[in-house]
C-alpha cells in the first residue's frame, strides 16, 4: 500500500470526527452489527448459495433471435402474421452464396447443377430455389437446360436468363461469379440436422466456394460470438479490474475485499439465469461485465468509508467492528440508491413492445439486486476476516492529487454555474441534430464468415436480405398490377417470364391461397455495409409510389420488420430515457429533501448524456436501438457518483455550511475517481467484441461515465457551494 498524505485539511480536522448518524441510518447499525457479531453462520449460508449458483450457471444458454426485438403487436409482426395467413408459414430458409471464377465455364456450371441436385436429396428439404430450377417462359420445365438456350454458349445462356428474368438476376451476379441458392425445409424440419445435411452435400460437390448467408446462419454466428464474449471477454474484464485494483491499492487483501463480492454477485446472477431459463441474447451480451464493474464501484466506496471510520475511531491495527459497521451504515444507503437508479433505467426498457428488451429489463433488475446484496453482505465479512483496512492504509495519492484542482474550481461560485449553462446549451443544440436510424450491420459479427459473405453478396449486386413484395390483385384484371410492379421494379424488358400459360403457372405459385394477391421475391442490400439499412428500401417505396402501387402493395419479411419498427423502437426508448431522467430527478429531490439538489443532479448528469449524443452527431452516427439503450443505462450509472457525493455532503459537518461541499469532495472524490478508472477498464473490454453493437454499447457507456466524473468533480461542488452561500 502506498503512503499518501492525509487527505483532510486542517479546516476539517475537527469536523472529520465521526458525526452522529441520521435516525434513519441507526437501524443499519444494528443490522450490520448483527452480521459481524456472528460472521460464521452468515458466511456459511452465503457460501452455500454461491455453490448452488455455480451449479446452475451450467444451465445458462445463449438464445439469439433478432426478430425478438420486434414485439408481437407491432405493425411489422402483424404484417408477417397476415402473410402467413394468406400465403403459407414462413420457414427458416438456409440461403447459400456459391462463388466460382465464372459460372460461364461449362464445367463449373455443371458442378453447380450437381450441387443443387445433391441439396434436393438432403433429408428435410422440401424445395431448392436456384438458377438451375428456374422455369422456362412459355413452357413447363427448367429453362437453363431447355431447348431455348441449348444452342448458346454457357456464358450467353446465363446472360440471356439474367437479362430477361428478374428472378434470374436475383440468383446470379452480373459478372457470373456468384450465385444464390435458397434451401426451403419441410414443415417441422430445419435446425442443426438440416445444416449438417447441407454441409455434407456441399462437401461432396467440391470445386466451389459455398457460404451460408441466411438469417439462421447470421444468428448462429452471433451466438458463437456471444459464447466467446461470455467465456473469454467477461473473465478478461474481471481480471483487468483485479489487476487495476492491485496496482492502485497495492494489497491483495484490498483486492479480495473489493472484487470478490462483485464476482460472487455475478455468479448469483448467472445462477438465476440458469434457474429461470433466461437466455442471453445480443442485447444482453454486455450485462455481466456491467454488473461486475458496478458492484466493484460500491465495494470501493465502502472500503474508503471504512478508512474514514477507522481513522475517526482511532483504530491502531485492524479496524474494529464498530468502525466497519459505521462505514457500512454511512455508505449502504447511497449504494442502494445508486443501484435503484440503475434499476429504474433497466425498468424503462420494459416500456417498448420488444421481447428482447423486456427480457433485458427484468434480467438487469435481478442482476442489480443480486449484485447489491452480494456487496452489502460479503464486503463487511471479508473486511472483518482479513482485517482491512489496516493501520496506515490511506487513499492512493493519485486520487487525492486530483482533488486540488477540483476544490479550486468549486470556489468559483459565479463562473461554475455560467460554464455549466453554456456547456448544457451547446450540447443540447448539437444533439438536437441527431437522427433516428437502424443499422443491420450492428448485429453482424466482424470477421465472421457469414458477415464477409454477405458483404461479397452485396458487392455482387445480389442484395443481402430476402423480402416479399405483396401486390394486391385487381378483381377486374388479376395480373395487371403484378405486371406493373415487375415493370416498375425490374424494367419493361423483364416482363416476359410472366406471360403466357407458363407465366400464369409461375404467378399461381406466387399467389395467395385465395388468389387475392401475389408475393414477388426481392433481394435488397440492407445488411452487410455499415450504413443506414433503409436506403434501398426507401428507393423501392418511392418507385412503388411513382407507379401508383403504394396503396396496393406491401413489403414483408423479418428484415423489413426490423427496418420499419426499429425507428419506432428507438423513439419508445427515448421516451423511456426521458422518463428515467424525470423519475431519478424526483427520487434525488425526495431522498435529499431538496428540489435544488434534485435539479443540480439532473443538470450535471444530463451533460454526459447530451455529450454522448453530440458525439454521435459529430461522427455522423444515428440514434440506433443499441445507442439509446446505452444512453439509458449510462444515465442510471452516471448518477452514481453524484449520489455518493450527495451522501457525503449530507454527512459532512464542516463550518461554515457552504464548505460542506468541499469536505464532501475530499471524502467522496477519491473513490469516485477509483470507481471510474475501474469501471472504464472493465467496460472498455467490450470494445474488443466482434459484435459491433456490443462494442458501440460499451464505448458509449464508457464515454458517458468519463464525462460524468468530470461534471461531478468540477461542476457539482461549485453549483452546490454557490447555492449555499
Amino acid at each position: 500500500m502506498q503512503d499518501a498524505p492525509h487527505h483532510r485539511t486542517e479546516e476539517f480536522a475537527n469536523a472529520g470526527r465521526a458525526p452522529a448518524l441520521p435516525q434513519a441510518r441507526r437501524g443499519l447499525l444494528g443490522l450490520f452489527g448483527w452480521l459481524l457479531a456472528r460472521p460464521l453462520w452468515p458466511g456459511l449460508l452465503l457460501a452455500l448459495i454461491t455453490v448452488l449458483a455455480l451449479w446452475q450457471t451450467t444451465q445458462v444458454q445463449v438464445a439469439v433471435n433478432l426478430s425478438g426485438l420486434i414485439g408481437p403487436q407491432t405493425a411489422g409482426a402483424q404484417a408477417i402474421r397476415d402473410y402467413e395467413r394468406r400465403f403459407e408459414p414462413i420457414r427458416a430458409e438456409e440461403v447459400l452464396l456459391v462463388r466460382a471464377p465464372s459460372f460461364g465455364d461449362e464445367a463449373v456450371l455443371a458442378g453447380f447443377e450437381d450441387l443443387v441436385l445433391e441439396l434436393q436429396f438432403v433429408e428435410g428439404v422440401e424445395q431448392v430455389i436456384s438458377l438451375a430450377g428456374l422455369p422456362a417462359p412459355g413452357r413447363d420445365g427448367a429453362w437453363l437446360s431447355g431447348p431455348e438456350l441449348a444452342p448458346l454458349p454457357t456464358e450467353a445462356r446465363l446472360r440471356r436468363m439474367r437479362n430477361e428474368s428478374p428472378l434470374a438476376a436475383q440468383l446470379i451476379s452480373e459478372d457470373l461469379t456468384s450465385a444464390v441458392v435458397v434451401v426451403i425445409p419441410e414443415r417441422g424440419a430445419g435446425g442443426d440436422a438440416l445444416v449438417a445435411g447441407i454441409n455434407e452435400a456441399v462437401a461432396i460437390s467440391g470445386g466451389m466456394e459455398v457460404h451460408n448467408v441466411g438469417l439462421a446462419a447470421v444468428q448462429r454466428a452471433i451466438a458463437q460470438e456471444l459464447i466467446y464474449d461470455l467465456s473469454v471477454l467477461t473473465p478478461m474484464a474481471v481480471g483487468l479490474c483485479l489487476l487495476l485494483t492491485l496496482l492502485l491499492y497495492r494489497s491483495w487483501r484490498v483486492v479480495v475485499v473489493i472484487a470478490l463480492p462483485a464476482i460472487t454477485g455475478l455468479f448469483w446472477f448467472m445462477g438465476w439465469m440458469g434457474v429461470t431459463g433466461t437466455g442471453i441474447d445480443p442485447v444482453m451480451g454486455a450485462l455481466p461485465v456491467l454488473l461486475v464493474v458496478l458492484a466493484v464501484s460500491d465495494s470501493i466506496h465502502i472500503y474508503h468509508a471504512a478508512i474514514h471510520a477507522s481513522t475517526a475511531a482511532g483504530d491502531d491495527a485492524r479496524p474494529s467492528k464498530q468502525a466497519l459497521v459505521r462505514a457500512l451504515a454511512e455508505t449502504a444507503p447511497a449504494a442502494a440508491l445508486t443501484s435503484l437508479t440503475t434499476i429504474i433505467a433497466f425498468l424503462s426498457l420494459s416500456i417498448p413492445d420488444s421481447p428482447s428488451l423486456n427480457t433485458m429489463s427484468y434480467a438487469g433488475v435481478a442482476g442489480m439486486i443480486l449484485s447489491l446484496t452480494a456487496v452489502l453482505t460479503l464486503t463487511p465479512l471479508f473486511m472483518y476476516a482479513l482485517g482491512v483496512p489496516r493501520a496506515g492504509m490511506q487513499v492512493p495519492r493519485v486520487f487525492s492529487a486530483l482533488m486540488g484542482p477540483a476544490r479550486a474550481i468549486s470556489r468559483m461560485r459565479r463562473a461554475v454555474p455560467m460554464v455549466t449553462l453554456l456547456v448544457l446549451a451547446g450540447l443540447w443544440a448539437l444533439q438536437s441534430q441527431s437522427e433516428i436510424g437502424f443499422r443491420y450491420a450492428d448485429y453482424l459479427p466482424r470477421g465472421a464468415e457469414v458477415s464477409d459473405a454477405l458483404a461479397q453478396m452485396e458487392q455482387s449486386g445480389l442484395g443481402s436480405d430476402r423480402m416479399m413484395l405483396i401486390v394486391e390483385a385487381d378483381p377486374a384484371a388479376p395480373y395487371a398490377r403484378v405486371r406493373r410492379a415487375v415493370a416498375a421494379i425490374w424494367g419493361e424488358g423483364r416482363g416476359g417470364w410472366i406471360e403466357g400459360a407458363s407465366g400464369e403457372a409461375m404467378l399461381a405459385r406466387m399467389a395467395a391461397l385465395d388468389g387475392s394477391a401475389h408475393a414477388l421475391p426481392l433481394q435488397l442490400p440492407i445488411a452487410a455495409r455499415d450504413i443506414r439499412a433503409d436506403t434501398a428500401l426507401n428507393e423501392l417505396r418511392e418507385t412503388l409510389a411513382q407507379t401508383g402501387l403504394a396503396e396496393h402493395s406491401a413489403i414483408i419479411g423479418p428484415g423489413y420488420a426490423l427496418l420499419t419498427e426499429g425507428p419506432n423502437l428507438v423513439q419508445s426508448l427515448r421516451y423511456g430515457l426521458y422518463g428515467t431522467i424525470a423519475v431519478i430527478t424526483l427520487l434525488v429531490a425526495l431522498v435529499y429533501r431538496s428540489w435544488w439538489l434534485g435539479l443540480v443532479a439532473m443538470v450535471v448528469n444530463l451533460i454526459p448524456i447530451l455529450g454522448v449524443e453530440a458525439w454521435l452527431v459529430l461522427i455522423g452516427r444515428e440514434l440506433t436501438i443499441m445507442n439509446v439503450i446505452a444512453l439509458t443505462i449510462a444515465f442510471g450509472i452516471a448518477v452514481d457518483d453524484t449520489l455518493h457525493f450527495l451522501n457525503r455532503y449530507r454527512l459532512a459537518r464542516a463550518t461554515p455550511e457552504h464548505d460542506r461541499a468541499t469536505q464532501a469532495l475530499i471524502d467522496a472524490g477519491p473513490p469516485m475517481v477509483a470507481t471510474t478508472v475501474i469501471l472504464l477498464a472493465g467496460i472498455m473490454m467490450t470494445l474488443t467484441s466482434a459484435l459491433p453493437g456490443m462494442a458501440v454499447y460499451g464505448g458509449l457507456i464508457a464515454l458517458a461515465i468519463l464525462l460524468a466524473l468530470l461534471t461531478d468533480l468540477f461542476l457539482l461542488p461549485g453549483l452546490i457551494r454557490g447555492r449555499s452561500r
